[in-house]
């Protein structure tokens, strides 16, 4: 266990500057998916949108937790004792208020992925709409209490507790309901090429869903709840966390691997259907998850027919023998 909070946030931001350059990688090579959707005129803007703000918000915040970091080791009091600044103070004000827009900028690609799972069904997302709403109240509200230099330490703890909580909820409804769909979709595909590798399934499932990022929530609620110096440390790494987590599920859907935006092939970055976004080969409307159902239930009902026709074709020729 730590020795205090000091320690817990210097380790947080060491931590963070490993997952910050990871996350560089991960979205260079996202932003070059997106140019070649750019190119061949099929790139969807939401997605650029989300990738650009992400990128913007999570390098705000990594920086400052840098900055802030080195400026307290690098201005120390005579004493000896490190100021890392109070929470009122501008560098936590910037810090903080980064992390909130990055969390809600998350969520909103996610309650957006869950619509397009879910065949733009817009009573599946009445829900997790719902929660959005009460998460951006609540985020709003701990950046009020942040700024106040009177505020107990009572209330921020509820403060931050209520947001947590809110935005755990939203993720497990969106991770559940993400999760379900693509489990449904590869169970009724089990017999078919497409669905069978299981390992596929359970990587598609871990990363479309966000599920990495809803197990960070609740380890974060968890060492909250207990008062550990551990929550400092997946604090400070937080953002960086969403930033691969969704950069990963953005270049999913831009090589038309994800559920609800491809026609079921993984071969071709081509395969992609966001809502809006140019076909050069001048095909129908992008597929959803229905589509896709229906393609495989196809190919398989063809299938069943090649066979049906191989075998009245034996009986024929078994029935001209015997006439013979």
């Amino acid at each position: 266990m730590m020795a205090n909070a000091i320690e817990s946030a210097f380790v947080g931001a060491y931590l963070s500057t490993f997952l910050y350059g990871a996350y560089i990688v991960i979205v260079y090579h996202c932003s070059f998916v997106m140019y070649h959707r750019y190119k061949t005129k099929q790139l969807h803007m939401y997605l650029l949108g989300t990738h650009i703000t992400l990128f913007l918000l999570i390098n705000l915040r990594c920086m400052t937790t840098i900055i802030r970091t080195l400026y307290g080791v690098m201005h120390q009091e005579p004493d000896g004792t490190i100021n890392l600044h109070p929470l009122w103070s501008s560098w936590s004000l910037v810090e903080n208020s980064a992390w909130v827009l990055t969390i809600l900028v998350a969520d909103a690609f996610l309650i957006y992925r869950t619509f397009l799972v879910w065949m733009n069904k817009c009573t599946v997302v009445f829900v997790p709409l719902l929660l959005f709403a009460a998460d951006a109240g609540t985020g709003i509200y701990l950046l009020v209490i942040l700024a106040k230099s009177t505020t107990t330490l009572h209330r921020q703890l509820n403060a931050n507790r209520s947001f947590g909580i809110m935005t755990l909820a939203l993720n497990v409804v969106c991770t559940a309901l993400i999760s379900y769909r693509i489990w449904t979709v590869h169970r009724n595909v089990s017999g078919t090429r497409l669905g069978a590798d299981p390992l596929t399934g359970v990587i598609a499932l871990i990363v479309e869903s966000a599920a990495v990022y809803t197990v960070l929530l609740i380890c974060l609620i968890v060492t909250l709840g207990t008062g550990s110096f551990i929550y400092y440390v997946l604090f400070d790494i937080q953002a960086a966390v969403v930033g691969i987590v969704f950069s990963m599920i953005i270049i999913r859907v831009s090589q038309g691997q994800a559920h609800g935006d491809s026609t079921g092939t993984t071969a071709s970055s081509d395969a992609i259907g966001w809502q809006g976004s140019a076909d050069v080969t001048n095909s129908p409307q992008a597929e959803t998850c229905t589509n896709l159902e229906i393609r495989l239930e196809t190919t398989h009902n063809e299938a069943q027919h090649a066979d049906l026709k191989t075998s009245n074709g034996a009986d024929h020729e078994s029935a001209v023998h015997v006439t013979a």
